[in-house]
């Protein structure tokens, strides 16, 4: 496949390549193959994708000379910037206001976040898992279980327990700092874009030191006035024949001409600032509507990468800490002192938790609480989904499941179309189909159910397991894959394992 460089960092080693079918494809200096040059913006590449990386990098065609030929320099003409000159580029096709930028709106976001794509790219095996908690809403509490374990039990912080919380206070950390950076988009405008664009910059300079210079000459023309006022007092007191009145008649003429001379001046100035601001605020507008958009799709799918890379985290920490947990004989001990024999999790804790509060006077905080104990009681309810044509497989499913887990949500469907548009409803953890369905496009219903649950995990029914079966398994990243057999307890074994 070919494409175009069309953003690249030297410090970071991150670019972006895109292909006459304008499909957008990352690249790290790493998968770059040709010897005898390095990456720059505008080379022409082969490579070979793999879902957003382009990888096995070859230069094609050198990217283009940046010098102009004879006829663009005769169609480009640049008023000199001096003193008293109007710095407006002028050219036979480009209108008066237009100023050119360096970078487009996609490579400067690029390029200003090309930190936080590397941290992405450092934790894409996080974004591989499904299982995760909400850390934004489970922080407080994971922190106080954490400091009451360790009260508990001195002993029970370890190196791994403490690199993994740390390693999800770093995640955290960086989100915070993403949130900051991309807030307020008026801020990031100026920021990211608006910053990194030479001519920009340039005409800003020269309207803030123009204003400058006005203020400076308001002041000194505030004095000339006043001496001007008192030197005249002093020569309507002078009798005109007198070398007195005639050295500063003189010397009130040169002060009311270079007072005239400063008005001009600043007038002149004033002028070239209006033209600053109509230039400035022309480019202003003129991206602003594009920068907003492309920088909230950015932020959007950025800011879902990240939660997802700390919640994982999140899920990990929390399954950690109760695993071992399960092995203090301290904890045991006082739990079971508490009264409670239920396994030590999350859940088991906020209701201990909860049971020593008055519900009639409960703070903010608790409530806050009540409605966390509802989230994790919510996230350890399975929901499923199993597609398959054969409906009196489908009802040995249910059954099994039920016998499993009463709590296990399952919805099943004999017709793809009938269960789909319902996904984004029911949020469903797994998705079960048959992959041999006939007159059903399996690749984009696998497509559609990622779209809508980012998270979903895959899995198929299947009445023999072959070597195809098992290379379309892995294309899919499918989780398992559940052999369909007509023994209730075979099935029920089998879906046990998987689903647990």
């Amino acid at each position: 496949m070919q494409g175009k460089i069309i953003v690249y960092s030297d410090q970071t080693g991150i670019g972006k390549i895109i292909t006459p079918e304008r499909k957008k494809y990352n690249f790290s200096v790493d998968e770059w193959d040709d010897y005898e040059t390095t990456p720059a913006v505008g080379q022409i590449i082969s490579f070979e994708p793999e879902g957003i990386k382009a990888l096995n990098i070859q230069v094609v065609k050198k990217c283009e000379s940046a010098e102009t030929t004879p006829s663009e320099k005769t169609e480009k003409t640049v008023v000199q910037d001096t003193q008293t000159s109007t710095p407006v580029e002028t050219g036979s096709n480009k209108p008066a206001w237009l100023i050119e930028y360096d970078l487009d709106v996609e490579a400067c976001i690029e390029i200003h976040f090309s930190d936080i794509r590397k941290k992405i790219d450092e934790s894409r095996r996080l974004l591989e898992e499904n299982r995760r908690l909400d850390f934004i809403k489970m922080r407080r509490f994971l922190t106080t279980a954490y400091n009451n374990l360790i009260e508990i039990d001195h002993s029970f912080e370890n190196y791994e327990l403490a690199e993994m919380r740390q390693e999800l206070l770093d995640a955290h950390g960086a989100y915070r700092i993403f949130k900051s950076r991309t807030d307020y988009i008026e801020n990031a405008y100026r920021q990211v874009f608006l910053n990194k664009q030479s001519r920009y910059r340039e005409l800003r300079a020269k309207l803030d030191l123009n204003k400058s210079k006005i203020a400076k000459l308001g002041e000194s023309n505030a004095n000339l006035e006043s001496e001007i006022k008192d030197k005249s007092k002093k020569l309507k007191k002078l009798s005109p024949q007198s070398e007195e009145y005639v050295y500063l008649f003189n010397e009130i003429k040169i002060l009311k001409r270079t007072l005239v001379d400063s008005i001009h001046e600043i007038a002149k100035l004033t002028e070239e600032n209006k033209l600053y601001i109509d230039l400035l605020d022309n480019f202003y507008k003129m991206h602003y509507d594009k920068f907003k958009k492309s920088f909230n799709e950015f932020v959007q799918t950025y800011d879902a990468l990240m939660r997802k890379i700390q919640d994982v985290l999140a899920y990990k920490f929390d399954s950690l800490m109760w695993e071992k947990a399960n092995r203090s004989k301290a904890i045991q001990t006082f739990f079971a002192k508490a009264g409670i024999h239920d396994e030590f999790s999350a859940v088991t804790y906020m209701k201990y938790y909860l049971k020593t509060l008055d519900s009639s006077k409960l703070n903010q905080q608790n409530q806050e609480l009540m409605e966390l104990m509802q989230y994790l009681e919510a996230q350890t309810k399975r929901r499923l989904v199993c597609i398959d044509t054969d409906a009196e497989f489908l009802g040995m499913v249910k059954t099994a499941i039920g016998e499993i887990d009463r709590d296990i949500k399952i919805v099943l469907s004999t017709r793809p179309e009938s269960v789909l548009p319902d996904l984004k409803n029911i949020q469903p953890h797994i998705l079960i189909i048959n992959p041999f369905m006939r007159g059903i496009e399996n690749d984009s219903i696998i497509e559609y159910a990622r779209k809508i649950v980012p998270d979903i995990e895959i899995a198929f029914f299947a009445k023999r397991i072959s070597r195809e079966l098992l290379l379309y398994a892995k294309q899919c990243n499918a989780a398992a894959i559940i052999p369909k057999t007509l023994h209730s307890h075979e099935l029920k074994e089998q879906l046990r394992e998987y689903v647990y």
